[in-house]
């Protein structure tokens, strides 16, 4: 690897760069990298060497020579060459220039390359609300006025009739109905993200109605759909499939859409993932608002008693659209994996033996983890949860099992990104519906094996995931509308065709590549013959691989999320020369805890001349009262990154506040203990 960095430029080859066309043929993440990961570019045309250019000036800051990367590849049918300038970490806007002539898109390299891409897609889901306006101070360009405040009535198949106040909650996708299952996963993962790294999650500052309340905006976006789910809640706990027209609206606006719209019949897989979704929630809320937190649980609790009432899945054979019914059915025929996480959500809530025991009986029924979780199989969530448990009850032989199963999947999509065409995980036969979720989920998953283990590559390769969407594939194009400066511009989504503004909503993630061809567009444009990763047009007609989905954004914001601010986690692994440069202290997690949390912190390199390779490191535990509860570390400590238990088995309940001193440097944090 040669890194050149000049400190001239030609004034004759930077006039040159400005008017290049750019090509179709070099493939970059067009958001950008971070400094402390790798920075892998592909291209199609072979070219002996690549320059990085910066943007502004036109100084040549890296040059090196392309890899050969792989021919043919299946997924595609491309021979591929990368190029790597990983050792470039300076912050800046560059694009790659190939000694061909070629140029790329460009892109940053910066510790806050996601921030953008992160904010986004969470806020995409403040322009999926329905039931309320969009004000221009929040929506900007995109604002309409209060839609289907008529929401719902009920269908003639739930065996009732009339009215019921159903409305707010989020367009599920390009469409204007409202789906429990598909609403199911969407909150399990935001909630997810939250509830494992709220220090990535905690921004305030999204600029919706509730931003500044002091209450994180994921936390927020969720709690407005929450709320249309308790609406959706039959009194006998169960709870009714969705909410939508018989038919799918025409391309106009949510606030020009009449007619009827209505509630169809309460459903078991409904039911499990509502009881999931609720009873994480009430551990969530209840630092900040008790009141509906306990609200959440005692629905969850309902719930489950419809569950266990209904021991076989509720209509006979899943849910099927009644006759005169044509919006999305999401069918199910198998309600297991919802069961398993409503019980583990209750079990990590309560603690409860009925729920654990249930469990137990049926966690490894079907396998562990063997593949990405989507809306029609959840069992993923419901061992993420008891892998990471805080109840003192949860097996660590189960926990031991289920972390195998996770390392084990790691390294099949490890394997994957190594041999297929821009380092992607999914293979031919997986470029269906929506495939562009099943990438990021599977990132999602290499991020919790990365936690388990250590284990750099896993962090790697879930970055590299995010390249894909956002430019690094055969389209070169970014996936996410806004972002990037090739992205998707004509979505399957009727606000961004009926609102007269030239560019979609921001945020949004298109389905991506369909080989199955599942519309018109797609099979009048593509055959069997077309390799299966090339079956994607940036088409609004294109439902089957350009629509938008709630639960497609998910695994996006927890991903981008997740990396946003991210740098080397690794020195050693990584193979550069870094040391954290700041003093961190992490929020404790789980929080609230029951009865152990853990507390990550960081210690930069080092600043008292007397003790030249150490800090003197105390962090402590107060009550409300600043009383002493424990203390968890009192050494020298060397500059690197750290995690330690508290173990609050023997302390009651309340808020507690744990206090990081170093030299000059000092952060306090508060928790939640619920016993």
């Amino acid at each position: 690897m040669k890194k050149i960095i000049l400190i001239f430029h030609f004034v004759s080859f930077y006039f040159l760069l400005q008017s290049q066309i750019v090509s179709a043929q070099v493939f970059v993440n067009q958001a950008g990298y971070l400094p402390d990961l790798p920075k892998i570019f592909y291209t199609s045309v072979y070219s002996d060497s690549f320059f990085v250019i910066e943007s502004a000036t036109g100084i040549i800051t890296f040059k090196d020579e392309l890899n050969f990367s792989v021919s043919n590849d299946p997924a595609t049918g491309l021979t591929l060459y990368s190029g790597d300038f990983s050792t470039l970490q300076a912050n800046g806007n560059y694009f790659i220039l190939l000694s061909n002539g070629d140029s790329s898109f460009s892109f940053q390299i910066s510790p806050n390359v996601y921030d953008v891409v992160y904010k986004k897609s969470l806020k995409g889901y403040y322009f999926q609300r329905c039931g309320t306006a969009l004000l221009q101070p929040h929506a900007g360009v995109y604002y309409h006025s209060t839609c289907h405040p008529g929401d719902g009535f009920y269908h003639s198949s739930t065996g009732q009739s009339g009215f019921r106040l159903s409305t707010g909650g989020w367009h599920d996708a390009g469409d204007y109905g409202k789906y429990i299952v598909s609403a199911g996963i969407t909150l399990g993962t935001l909630m997810l993200a939250y509830e494992n790294f709220p220090n990535k999650f905690n921004q305030d500052d999204l600029n919706i109605p509730e931003s500044g309340n002091t209450i994180p905006d994921l936390l927020d976006e969720v709690r407005f759909e929450l709320e249309w789910y308790l609406k959706m809640q039959n009194s006998n706990g169960g709870v009714y499939f969705k909410l939508t027209k018989q038919q799918f609206e025409s391309f106009v606006m949510p606030n020009n859409d009449s007619g009827m719209r209505y509630i169809y019949q309460l459903s078991s897989t409904a039911t499990g993932d509502f009881v999931a979704v609720m009873a994480r929630a009430s551990r969530l809320f209840q630092p900040f608002d008790s009141v509906f937190a306990n609200q959440c649980l005692s629905a969850a609790i309902l719930g489950w008693a419809y569950l266990t009432s209904n021991p076989s899945i509720v209509p006979p054979g899943g849910f099927t659209n009644p006759a005169g019914t044509v919006t999305g059915q999401y069918g199910d025929n198998n309600d297991s994996d919802e069961r398993l996480w409503a019980a583990a959500e209750l079990y990590e809530t309560t603690g409860l033996s009925e729920y654990h025991n249930y469990v137990i009986a049926n966690y490894a029924s079907g396998g562990l983890i063997s593949g990405a979780m989507s809306w029609n199989k959840v069992k993923n969530l419901a061992l993420l949860t008891y892998l990471n448990s805080s109840q003192t009850s949860s097996s660590q032989t189960i926990k031991n099992q289920i972390k195998n199963s996770l390392v084990s999947y790691a390294n099949t999509l490890s394997g994957r990104s190594s041999t297929n065409g821009f380092g992607v995980t999914i293979n031919p036969g997986e470029y269906n519906w929506g495939c562009n979720s099943d990438v990021l989920n599977k990132a999602l998953l290499l991020i919790y094996a990365y936690e388990q283990t250590n284990n750099n590559s896993y962090f790697q390769i879930a970055s590299m995931q995010l390249n894909y969407i956002m430019g690094t594939n055969a389209h070169n194009i970014s996936f996410i509308t806004g972002v990037g400066t090739n992205s998707v511009m004509h979505p399957h989504h009727r606000p961004s065709v009926a609102d007269g503004v030239v560019n979609p909503v921001p945020g949004l993630l298109a389905g991506g590549p369909n080989q199955y061809l599942d519309d018109p567009v797609l099979q009048s444009h593509f055959n069997s013959s077309t390799p299966p990763a090339l079956c994607y047009i940036d088409d609004v007609g294109s439902y089957g691989s350009n629509e938008i989905a709630i639960n497609w954004n998910a695994p996006l914001v927890f991903v981008s999320g997740y990396f946003n601010g991210e740098g080397a986690t690794s020195v050693e692994d990584q193979g550069l020369n870094l040391v954290p440069d700041k003093f961190e202290l992490n929020q404790n997690y789980p929080n609230p805890l029951n009865p152990s949390t853990k507390i990550k912190f960081t210690i930069p390199s080092l600043v008292d001349a007397k003790f030249a390779s150490t800090t003197m490191t105390q962090l402590k535990v107060f009550d409300v009262l600043g009383n002493e509860v424990a203390t968890l570390v009192n050494e020298y400590k060397p500059a690197g990154n750290y995690e330690v238990e508290f173990n609050a088995q023997n302390i009651s309940s309340g808020v507690y506040f744990y206090t990081l001193s170093c030299q000059n440097y000092s952060e306090t944090k508060s928790m939640v203990l619920l016993k």
